[in-house]
């Protein structure tokens, strides 16, 4: 029987390729999404009332009490299945730790409280971290990505890719290590950085020569090679991909 792995992550438009880059890594699996889902409002919405939040999707904490609230819900997500997975952007919230300590000490954390929500629970959870943030994996497997002519306006990428091997040199060979280098968020900078490579080039502002998550996100996840990334991305990446491949 094809086991189930029940997968958290936050609601945004990038994550709604998260199951097919899962099945890349490992395809013996039935991945079944949990992602906290928001409630979609239009710009007459916010309009009419200013007082909406910004719809981000939950990450850190939230998403972590998500993931716990459901689990004590529905005791068999962990009982009937081998593992659970949580994928999350870090963005920030490693920088002072050591990264190693930090993933140990999160999964440790989280595995503490489900036992504690879910008597007999011995599942095996996953943390799956895009350090700092996604936008990082996708600097790595390059040629399913930026370097894509389908999916990026190849004159920009092609300038744009030695401004992002040099902030991997200052970030010490590792995007991974972005937030112990860096307090800016790495897809602000790739966004002000693409502005600036569009305006040298007096490149019209189209789905091609400008990024955002809603618009590339999803391409881009779905597109890229998870055996890619996990050669360069060693220190979260790489962990998670072999726990992963190791299910079944």
């Amino acid at each position: 029987m094809i086991p189930k792995i029940y997968f958290y992550a936050t609601d945004s438009h990038t994550e709604t390729s998260l199951k097919d880059f899962l099945r890349k890594i490992n395809p013996n699996v039935n991945w079944i999404s949990k992602c906290p889902r928001l409630a979609k409002r239009t710009k007459n919405d916010y309009a009419a009332n200013e007082s909406f939040p910004a719809l981000t999707g939950r990450t850190g904490v939230d998403l972590e009490k998500f993931m716990i609230d459901e689990v004590a819900l529905h005791p068999s997500i962990v009982l009937d299945c081998p593992a659970i997975l949580l994928e999350d952007d870090l963005d920030r919230r490693d920088a002072s730790e050591n990264q190693s300590e930090f993933l140990a000490t999160q999964q440790k954390k989280l595995s503490d409280r489900i036992s504690s929500v879910v008597q007999g629970s011995s599942v095996k959870l996953i943390c799956l971290y895009a350090a700092p943030e996604i936008e990082a994996w996708f600097f790595e497997d390059w040629e399913n990505s930026f370097g894509n002519s389908r999916l990026f306006d190849q004159q920009i990428a092609t300038q744009l890719r030695p401004i992002i091997n040099k902030l991997k040199a200052e970030c010490d060979g590792s995007l991974e290590q972005h937030s112990h280098y860096r307090s800016d968020k790495l897809s602000d900078w790739l966004i002000d950085n693409i502005q600036n490579l569009s305006m040298v080039h007096n490149k019209e502002v189209t789905n091609l020569a400008s990024y955002s998550k809603r618009r590339h996100g999803s391409k881009f996840l779905r597109n890229i090679d998870p055996a890619q990334i996990e050669t360069k991305c060693r220190i979260y990446f790489s962990v998670a991909y072999h726990a992963i491949k190791k299910i079944v």
